[in-house]
């Protein structure tokens, strides 16, 4: 079959600051379906809002991802595709949690749920081979609307994939000189993205990940990956490889296993990775293997200095504030930048808690901190406690920087501001400030986004919170 896979343009808060990261899962589909014999095309259309350019024509059915925050673009292209008669097809971290609102739009024929290499291909196959008369019960991982009765039939969940070596590489040539070139990452280099592993055993509650990936923690083959790498480098150019695992430092074995034959290989690129901090300090020596394999940054879900907050948000494991100091530490002594990520409006948290987690993220002093308000995703714990406290219905604001619940202490706004004042506290600090100028002045890389791309942050935040939201802290 003819297949166009869409990916919606994601909105001024990441593409105005430079974050373009290429739709791994959708181009792990498009791999497996170009496998399975289908002729895919690719449109990112990742450079406008405006969706009218997509070429359906040649296409038999429309393959769409959606995270929450593209969900309308989302619909609207999914439109445009039955407008010209087009099968539709869609998945992603929304559909997958929430199938009866995106079916029952009239726009979206199947959704494909978690993980879509399988389900997607079989789907296919089916189709293809019905001659007319395709029954979709028969294929697992998939909801449907039975046309007689108009009801969604959610057919049985499909099995995760356990054999990753057995995945064909994500079909990222269909993005073109688009993808990697034209469209470089944060810091103007080719970034192109893969993965290692797959699933995450921990359950943090405003996390979505075990829906879309499950909580059994899977892993590909060392030399498998290190024969991907190899394809990146030579066939993209890739100077900076983000592996795009949940936690790649699970098993502190296996990344020693993975990291040996990256060495081994002595590839000439550098690595961003995501782990978890409490596994870095079970296992010290990790960092060293890392950064001795390339990784120079290193996301760390830090969330919150609270023991309360973290308890809260079922963080697991060893977490709390002294191992998060420990890591970024750890990290810096080993010359691997550290990325913070934090969270901000719990519905139980005092201002003074938020205004602590600000302090704290200056006192260990991240390379890079991001600051997210907490925001109640489909298909998250908290979503199911939230739902029903929403002031924002508009998907396009479930971003991670609107506040679209009022918390016990703090009303929306009040949120909103602390977020802002988080950015001016940690990123408009004079010593930073110096330190970015000075490095600039000499022609050296600084630590941490540099002083254009932190401009293009606060004017983000700027548009975001307007001065008739502020409010003084």
């Amino acid at each position: 079959m003819k297949v166009l896979l869409v990916s919606p343009y994601r909105g001024k808060t990441y593409e105005s600051v430079g974050i373009r990261v290429p739709p791994l899962g959708l181009l792990y589909v498009g791999g497996a379906l170009r496998q399975a014999g289908h002729e895919v095309k690719l449109d990112l259309s990742e450079d406008t809002d405006n969706q009218e350019k997509i070429d359906f024509s040649d296409a038999e059915i429309v393959g769409i991802t959606s995270t929450t925050s593209q969900f309308k673009k989302a619909m609207k292209i999914a439109k445009q595709a039955k407008d010209y008669g087009k099968k539709v097809m869609m998945g992603g971290p929304h559909p997958t949690s929430s199938p009866e609102e995106t079916l029952k739009s009239g726009y979206v024929d199947f959704v494909v749920r978690s993980e879509g290499e399988a389900t997607a291909v079989e789907l296919l196959q089916a189709m293809q081979e019905s001659n007319g008369h395709f029954d979709p019960s028969k294929i697992m991982g998939i909801s449907w609307v039975e046309k007689e009765t108009g009801t969604v039939v959610h057919n049985p969940t499909r099995p995760f994939i356990w054999d990753l070596d057995a995945l064909p590489y994500p079909a990222r040539d269909l993005g073109g000189d688009v993808m990697y070139y034209r469209n470089k990452g944060i810091d103007g280099q080719v970034s192109p993205t893969m993965i290692t592993t797959r699933g995450c055993p921990y359950g943090c509650r405003f996390c979505d990940v075990h829906v879309l990936a499950g909580r059994r923690w899977r892993m590909r083959s060392p030399q498998l990956v290190a024969d991907e790498i190899e394809h990146l480098l030579a066939e993209y150019g890739a100077q900076d490889i983000r592996i795009m695992d949940d936690i790649i430092n699970y098993s502190n074995e296996k990344l020693h296993s993975l990291f040996d034959v990256i060495i081994a290989r002595n590839f000439n690129v550098s690595f961003w990775v995501m782990g978890r901090a409490d596994m870095l300090i079970k296992d010290p020596s990790s960092a060293e293997k890392m950064a001795c394999a390339g990784v120079r940054t290193m996301f760390l879900g830090i969330e919150s200095p609270s023991k309360r907050i973290l308890k809260v948000y079922r963080k697991g494991g060893n977490a709390s504030a002294d191992t998060s100091q420990q890591a970024v530490s750890l990290l810096r002594q080993h010359g691997i930048e550290a990325y913070g990520g934090f969270i901000v409006g719990e519905p139980t948290e005092t201002e003074e808690e938020i205004k602590t987690t600000i302090d704290y993220a200056k006192f260990i002093n991240p390379a890079t901190a991001q600051f997210s308000i907490l925001t109640p995703y489909p298909g998250t714990e908290v979503w199911s406690q939230m739902k029903d406290r929403l002031i924002v219905h508009d998907w396009d604001k479930f971003d991670g920087l609107h506040a679209v619940f009022h918390g016990d202490h703090l009303k929306a706004p009040e949120i909103e501001a602390l977020c802002r004042k988080a950015y001016i506290n940690f990123y408009l600090r004079p010593k930073r400030v110096a330190s970015q100028i000075k490095a600039a002045m000499m022609g050296q890389r600084a630590t941490g986004p540099r002083l254009k791309t932190v401009s293009k942050i606060f004017t983000l935040l700027k548009t975001i919170y307007p001065k008739e939201k502020e409010i003084v802290c």
